[in-house]
């Protein structure tokens, strides 16, 4: 991808693909873990590298980019609804049986007293703040579908009420996590080590759920991704299919007084740390970024060290994170949002941004 946007190749149409782990799925996060010094290995969701290496292996070959990887839901064996992380702006009440939503606000200047290391690298930004009638409030964690994120980036979920609902945006949370307990084995001769027994945990989707990703494929005639193929772990498969009726929330309209909102489809690794890469004149008004996550990437190889000497670690911007900008006017929002909404922006390390790691969505802020 060119700093300016998409390669032609990569900006042609693109095919969604869904994904169904035949069983649980264990993705460790980056944090160091050797069985016998350490006894809990943590999991996530799958990363996006790892969507882009079940592709390619379905594919026979890498696809010119994916972008994703999100959730879907199937409540008929016909239809499917995309899923996304819910926007970092959003709280709820911290009290228990509360199922109120408030949408933070950008504060026209800083608030007094408060002090942030933020300053060097923007220091124009200003963080979110939580509206006065929601002081007890905390984070909101979910899933929410594309009709409601779509009504969330053109500015029209709240209407002029001042909160809705969980029930009305139609929160879900269909990531399970089991327990399981492990014993660590040699990898040459895969037979198990003394004194290597450790704790970790799995994730399994709800019933008919599934993950799912966008991919642009390397040439027009390629035949769709053919399954199953590994997924999630070692020994773990995954069926794979394509899904033409899936689509991503549509690009705003205009962008009035060139105000836009970012928001992170998936975890975002970009030169500045937390702050997104942006065209000279570009402002960054505020933002809503949750704490960092540790990515952790590999390559695949013919032997299991190879495969371990290609790791790589890195902070990332987690998904849902927000961030509040000011074009020099609302046609050159306009421009740029045409030309990055669902796509990934220009990552710290080459390949990360074809591997599906930063791709954002565009919308209007109030």
């Amino acid at each position: 991808m060119s700093p300016t946007g998409p390669t032609a190749e990569e900006a042609r149409e693109g095919r969604w693909a869904v994904i169904e782990p035949r069983d649980t799925v264990h993705v460790r996060d980056g944090r160091a873990f050797d069985a016998g010094e350490d006894s809990t290995a943590y999991t996530v969701r799958p990363w996006p590298s790892t969507v882009a290496g079940a592709l390619a292996k379905a594919l026979g070959g890498e696809p010119s980019c994916v972008r994703g990887p999100v959730l879907v839901h199937q409540p008929k064996p016909d239809k499917r609804e995309v899923f996304f992380p819910v926007p970092a702006d959003l709280v709820t009440s911290s009290q228990a049986g509360r199922s109120e939503v408030w949408r933070l606000s950008v504060p026209d200047r800083a608030p007094e007293g408060v002090v942030t290391d933020l300053d060097e690298q923007a220091p124009q930004a200003k963080g979110a703040r939580v509206p006065s009638y929601a002081r007890r409030s905390e984070p909101l964690t979910g899933w929410v579908p594309a009709t409601v994120l779509s009504s969330y980036l053109a500015g029209t979920l709240f209407g002029s009420r001042r909160s809705t609902s969980t029930a009305d945006i139609r929160l879900r949370d269909p990531v399970l996590f089991e327990t399981r307990v492990g014993l660590g084995r040699d990898a040459d001769t895969r037979t198990a080590e003394d004194g290597k027994l450790y704790r970790t945990s799995h994730i399994r989707l709800q019933d008919r759920w599934q993950f799912a990703a966008q991919y642009v494929p390397a040439r027009d005639d390629e035949p769709p991704p053919r399954g199953p193929v590994p997924f999630g772990g070692r020994g773990r498969l995954a069926e794979i299919c394509l899904d033409e009726q899936l689509a991503w929330p549509p690009v705003p309209d205009e962008f009035p007084n060139g105000q836009m909102l970012l928001y992170v489809v998936t975890p975002g690794i970009w030169a500045r740390g937390w702050i997104p890469p942006l065209d000279p004149g570009t402002v960054l008004v505020g933002a809503c970024v949750p704490e960092p996550v540790v990515v952790s990437t590999a390559s695949p190889n013919d032997t299991y060290r190879e495969f371990l000497a290609s790791r790589a670690s890195y902070w990332a911007v987690p998904a849902g994170s927000v961030y509040y900008l000011k074009f020099p006017s609302p046609e050159t929002a306009l421009v740029w949002a045409r030309t990055w909404h669902n796509h990934a922006l220009e990552p710290a390390r080459p390949r990360l941004d074809t591997a599906g790691f930063g791709v954002v969505l565009t919308g209007v802020w109030p």
